[in-house]
């Protein structure tokens, strides 16, 4: 009997390898404020939250107008730029499509809706997500946190029963345990494997090329679902 009825996915970091492009959009909106760059390894931290959230951090206040005008420039240069700057996870297309075979594929994700869209189209991915779905934040400045993208994401997939998330930071796991949603952490994204357990995510995986057989096992029972 067949116990995965569905896959929920983050996007940075598990999908794609966004570092160099978010890195050099932040760095571009600290200079336009007159703020010191950063080295590229000081921002993978930051990838996941929202990003008000690590504007917040960076520019050291939580001041609306500061905060706004931060991501504004950010999204500004992001706009042009993210699909030419950004990578596809090894086996990006091979397992998403292996997979997409057998059971519906949604996106969840803390990045605006518009972008996620624009990069996996960019990455000729996106027809992989017709059947589930591709769900990210709006362009609202709200903080808006990934339980509530994969709730929305939920209405649209039936509920939670049956679903597994894949993701590479902590906010996946905790999002998708809101709703009693295992998570499957991946290890070539920006989380370590320490916050991906102490997070509670029930499977660790090296790589997107590990999903297939991983999720198999979970599917026939041999690694136990919650």
């Amino acid at each position: 009997m067949s116990r995965v009825r569905g896959l929920l996915f983050d996007l940075d970091g598990v999908l794609i390898d966004s570092l160099p492009s978010i890195a050099a959009c932040m760095n571009h909106a600290l200079e336009r404020l007159g703020r010191a760059s950063l080295a590229t390894e000081m921002f993978r931290p930051l990838i996941g939250p929202p990003l008000e959230d690590s504007a917040m951090l960076l520019l050291g206040t939580s001041d609306p107008a500061q905060v706004a005008a931060f991501v504004a420039m950010y999204r500004e240069r992001y706009a042009a730029t993210c699909v030419a700057e950004t990578l596809p996870a090894p086996g990006l297309r091979e397992v998403l499509g292996e997979l997409s075979q057998r059971w519906p594929l949604a996106l969840a994700t803390s990045k605006p809706e518009v972008f996620a869209r624009q990069l996996l189209d960019g990455f000729a991915v996106g027809d992989y997500f017709m059947r589930g779905g591709i769900y990210g934040r709006s362009l609202a400045l709200d903080s808006e946190d990934k339980a509530a993208v994969i709730a929305r994401a939920l209405v649209m997939l039936g509920g939670a029963d049956g679903l597994v998330m894949i993701g590479d930071r902590k906010h996946d796991v905790i999002g998708a345990a809101a709703h009693g949603i295992p998570t499957i952490g991946v290890l070539h994204g920006m989380g370590a494997r320490e916050e991906l357990e102490e997070a509670g995510a029930k499977w660790i995986c090296d790589d997107l090329w590990g999903l297939p057989t991983l999720l198999a096992e979970i599917d026939r029972g041999e690694a136990d679902l919650a």
